[in-house]
């Protein structure tokens, strides 16, 4: 039988590693075993934000498709092979076809080994055996889950200069690998700057970034701030631009590319 044997307690420090990936991670779910789609319910709620968990094929392929409309989309979805209306196969290929690099895992018994190659095919690489063992059923969201951090927080960095990047999920700027100190004011700023890099950015743009961030500012004190952000950082990093404003100049390729 299809079921997971529930012994949490004895994965609680393997539990806690995942959840510094998941707690801000989606999930769809698809599996008509109602014993085991209860019991992964279960498990994937403790671990991700939020879970959407199907009966069948077609359930599935309704909550990705709602989702995508919303031009939102799933971390990670798991599927089952064998199911009602639509099989984890045929689901896999309308997914894809969506979304090329969306990351798939499969629930997948020994009997249904001969669909394997067709997943290969279809960009799949993770698979988990059923009957479900906990332990690798964790190892392998681990590393899914692992994988898709990490490569997102590549795309979030966008590297300035040889020694000065920005992390726009965290919105901080670092300098040789240490967080820069700065004010809220000087957050919102550089995040103006950043949003039109090597272009010129006018006095009039940062004072209207800064009140649609709640930040009321007199045009004549942005001078001042902008002195006191560029006292932070290298000579000429940001150039000002007389009579225009001021420009942040990337002095690297865009690594986040």
């Amino acid at each position: 039988m299809n079921h997971l044997k529930l012994d949490i307690k004895k994965y609680r420090y393997q539990i806690s590693q995942l959840r510094k990936y998941t707690k801000n991670m989606n999930i769809l779910m698809a599996e008509d075993y109602i014993i085991l789609h209860n019991n992964l319910k279960k498990i994937l709620s403790s671990l991700f934000d939020n879970v959407d968990a199907s009966v069948d094929g077609k359930e599935a392929l309704e909550l990705y498709n709602n989702k995508h409309e919303q031009n939102e989309s799933y971390d990670i979805v798991l599927s089952d092979i064998a199911m009602p209306y639509v099989d984890g196969v045929e689901l896999t290929r309308i997914i894809k076809k969506i979304n090329p690099s969306q990351e798939i895992i499969i629930l997948s018994a020994h009997k249904e080994v001969d669909y394997l190659l067709e997943f290969i095919n279809l960009g799949v690489r993770r698979f988990i055996p059923k009957p479900v063992v906990l332990e690798y059923f964790l190892d392998e969201l681990y590393l899914a889950c692992s994988d898709i951090y990490t490569q997102s927080e590549l795309l979030n960095i966008i590297h300035l200069s040889n020694n000065i990047f920005y992390n726009k999920g965290e919105k901080f700027l670092y300098m040789d690998g240490m967080p820069i100190i700065l004010s809220a004011y000087e957050r919102l700023i550089i995040e103006k700057l950043i949003l039109k890099l090597n272009l010129s950015v006018s006095t009039d743009e940062i004072v209207s970034h800064l009140y649609n961030c709640d930040k009321d500012v007199n045009p004549e004190n942005i001078r001042k701030l902008m002195y006191r952000l560029r006292q932070k950082l290298p000579k000429d990093f940001i150039q000002s631009m007389h009579g225009v404003g001021y420009r942040l100049v990337q002095q690297v390729e865009n690594k986040s590319i």
